[in-house]
């Protein structure tokens, strides 16, 4: 594996956060289990086979590596990469990909798509993203990863097995879902003013940890 860039790495409950991120120069970030990523201010080679990236916002440390991010998988014969982005910032993206179509010669194909604070990616069956506004000096979003499952409704259980099937055949809703949040990413913090704000969270443990913060507990 072609190792063009520094990766830190971190196991926590079953999830493994890879990537790296400072102030200003680059911040990239993914989650194998969750097969997807946040950020491109770089693009490591061992990235290009994950196909789905939540971008925070639009200042060059967290989104220049898109062009060179798609570029690879066209080149790969991957499909084309989904990439959510703010809302605001969709158009200009845009503009990125086609003058780098022009130079480089070859077709900047992505899924490229805007969010905003509310919005709702659906992931799988188990997991669904929802995006949530921040504060920074451009329009900023962060991200909350879901775990979600189906749970009896309080009202039928204690239930014999039996009488809950028929209800469920008849057409009645018999469960809710409940959802557990298990990653949040911010992207970026508010400025002091004295440099360039940064994607470093910590962790909700001692630990300092300069990535998406992991509250998975199962």
């Amino acid at each position: 594996m072609i190792k063009n860039l520094p990766v830190r790495s971190l196991v926590h409950k079953g999830l493994t956060i890879e990537g790296y991120s400072r102030a200003a120069v680059q911040s990239y970030w993914r989650i194998p289990e969750l097969k997807l990523a946040f950020d491109l201010g770089g693009s490591p080679w061992s990235f290009m086979g994950t196909q789905t990236v939540f971008v925070s916002h639009g200042h060059l440390d967290h989104m220049a590596a898109i062009p060179v991010f798609v570029a690879r998988r066209r080149m790969m014969k991957m499909e084309p990469p989904t990439i959510y982005v703010p809302a605001e910032v969709v158009e200009n993206v845009q503009r990125v990909l086609h003058a780098w179509q022009r130079l480089d010669r070859g077709r900047m194909v992505c899924n490229l798509i805007g969010v905003k604070h509310g919005d709702e990616v659906e992931l799988s069956r188990e997991n669904v993203v929802t995006a949530f506004a921040t504060k920074h000096t451009v329009p900023s979003v962060g991200y909350v990863v879901w775990d979600r499952r189906r749970k009896l409704k309080p009202e039928l259980q204690g239930l014999p097995g039996d009488q809950i099937r028929d209800r469920r055949l008849a057409g009645e809703e018999v469960t809710d879902e409940v959802r557990v949040p298990i990653v949040c990413y911010v992207g970026t913090v508010p400025s002091t003013g004295k440099r360039r704000s940064t994607s470093s969270v910590t962790r909700t443990s001692t630990t300092s940890w300069s990535g998406p913060t992991s509250s998975r507990t199962s």
